[in-house]
């Protein structure tokens, strides 16, 4: 059998593509820059309508002030504090502020601390997030935080504070936050339904047309519209270009798993929004793409139900165990529970979704309450620099040799067992 062609015939035009690509990149980052200096010299505030995106309890601090997620109309995010009576979450609030003297080009585009105050509230407008989240609440019990779950996994909205370290602990923070694992899903879904009347009108009106493509078209407008409607959060930005990018390869018969086309396709998505190279989440969910592409790289020649059943949910489970604890410290033993969670996760995602929209949305509120219980407690471990180079480095030659994957395998289950025994010296 033939091998699919690659992406780009050879290294110099992948190179070439890619820096032209590069410096459209960096274009797009001076001007943010210039942005960026324009506010850090301001004299006086900035003024822009925001959505408060979290409210952080004022408990927490000795001001008695509440500290506020905002998202303004032209996309950055930032945090304020304030001492008015705070305003309720996804309400919309015409704020001043303005740049911290200490704030970084970087954080300035991950999202930075401001000084400034609500100036006032806007009269909200119709939101239909804001209906749907009405529809979830109304189904679940409001003494219980279960409604933000769904919030998180249907409309891609943060969780509050406490439900997300639980969810850390149990190492499945990756179910939550919406992102190529739920297109995917997503993707099975829609073209399963769209498929049976698609191929029953096709027979019957315009044979000659390709069910494939056509579904694929449809199905992709669908999920695009999606990613739109929930704000296209970094994580599900990358996960649509990339969706979108396999389907054409597919279509075009080109190699799709590829390395090339992992870079150039991580190019094209900051290209369109240049803000992300300072995204924590961004490049985790690239992290855990690469380590997938490395995973059916190297069991390309395993049956396909061991390299979708067991190779890919332990192997990323394990490979990127080390990734996440550069960044989250805290660890327990339930986060070996991550590989049966996502396989369960994908039948349980159309029928949680399905079960709401029969107004029973509550049907898996005691099994989730109990399990997100699980982790009593969390112990923080901090990986050492040598460490991660030399995991990153292995990571990167893993690429051309299978050797070196199986020694990056080794060294990431053998940290992960490094971890688990150091949590239960802790705990007991």
């Amino acid at each position: 059998m033939l091998a699919s062609p690659p992406l780009f015939k050879n290294n110099r035009e992948f190179a070439i593509v890619s820096l032209v690509i590069i410096a459209l990149i960096a274009l797009r980052l001076f001007f943010s820059y210039k942005e960026y200096q324009n506010l850090q010299s301001l004299d006086g505030y900035y003024y822009s309508d925001a959505q408060v995106e979290k409210l952080y309890d004022r408990k927490y601090y000795k001001n008695g002030a509440t500290l506020l997620k905002l998202k303004s109309e032209d996309g950055k995010l930032f945090y304020l504090f304030t001492k008015k009576e705070p305003p309720k979450r996804f309400s919309w609030v015409r704020v001043k502020y303005r740049l911290k003297e200490d704030t970084s080009f970087i954080k300035y585009l991950a999202g930075f601390f401001a000084n400034g105050d609500i100036v006032a509230p806007i009269e909200d407008g119709f939101d239909p997030r804001a209906f749907l989240r009405q529809l979830i609440d109304k189904q679940h019990d409001s003494k219980s935080s279960i409604n933000t779950f769904y919030h998180a996994i249907f409309l891609a909205d943060p969780l509050d504070r406490e439900l997300r370290e639980k969810i850390s602990n149990l190492g499945v923070s990756h179910l939550v936050a919406i992102s190529g694992f739920h297109l995917g899903i997503m993707w099975l879904f829609i073209f399963g339904i769209l498929f049976i009347p698609y191929r029953f009108l096709q027979i019957r009106y315009f044979p000659w047309r390709h069910r494939n493509i056509d579904l694929g078209v449809i199905t992709l407008t669908i999920l695009g519209l999606f990613v739109l409607f929930v704000g296209a959060p970094p994580a599900l930005t990358r996960s649509y270009v990339m969706l979108t990018l396999t389907w054409l390869l597919l279509v075009l018969g080109l190699e799709l798993i590829s390395f090339q086309f992992l870079f150039f396709a991580v190019l094209l998505i900051l290209l369109l929004k240049p803000s992300l190279v300072a995204s924590l989440g961004f490049w985790l969910s690239v992290a855990g793409v690469f380590y997938i592409f490395l995973l059916i790289r190297w069991f390309r020649d395993y049956p396909t139900w061991f390299i979708t059943v067991v190779a890919i949910p332990v192997g990323v489970c394990l490979l990127m165990f080390p990734i996440g604890h550069i960044v989250f410290q805290n660890t327990t033993p339930w986060q070996l529970m991550s590989p049966p969670l996502s396989l369960a996760f994908i039948l349980f995602y159309p029928v949680s979704l399905f079960v709401h929209l029969l107004g029973m949305g509550d049907l898996f509120d005691p099994a989730l309450l109990a399990l997100f219980d699980l982790p009593k407690s969390a112990v923080a471990i901090e990986m050492p620099t040598p460490l991660i180079l030399l995991y990153i480095a292995l990571s990167i030659a893993s690429i051309w040799s299978k050797k070196i994957f199986y020694a990056t395998l080794l060294l990431a289950a053998l940290i992960t067992a490094y971890y688990m025994v150091l949590v239960s010296f802790a705990s007991g």
